[in-house]
């Protein structure tokens, strides 16, 4: 069963608008992305397959900025629900893990949230 959050993940926020077709990753498990002009305030909830809350953390994402949250989860399958600031959310189950392709996507933009498993 993955460890409990104990600390604070690190995050670390990265620009796109000046290379539009960089592409950065290095472990994280969530990678937030904003396509708004406005600030968007992230619940985000992963679950095990037991349904035991693993992670849990608000995250706020400025216009257009792009977020990565490495969890320190042990590599497996995880329900991963997410809920904007405006009440619209999404789920998808997700395989979180060390590759760079094992992460959860989450965008916002246009008033809507998705989720889907992998970066790329």
């Amino acid at each position: 069963m993955p460890a409990r959050e104990a600390h604070r993940a690190e995050h670390r926020t990265t620009d796109h608008a000046g290379n539009p077709g960089t592409r950065r990753v290095s472990g994280e498990s969530l990678v937030l992305r904003n396509y708004d002009d406005s600030t968007h305030d992230v619940h985000v909830t992963i679950t095990d397959h037991d349904g035991e809350t693993a992670f849990t953390r608000t995250v706020s994402v400025g216009p257009r900025d792009t977020i990565s949250i490495q969890t320190r989860l042990d590599r497996a399958v995880y329900r991963v629900d997410v809920r904007l600031d405006n009440g619209v959310g999404d789920r998808a189950d997700c395989l979180l893990g060390s590759d760079p392709n094992e992460c959860a996507k989450i965008e916002a933009g246009n008033g809507v949230v998705s989720v889907v498993e992998g970066y790329f």
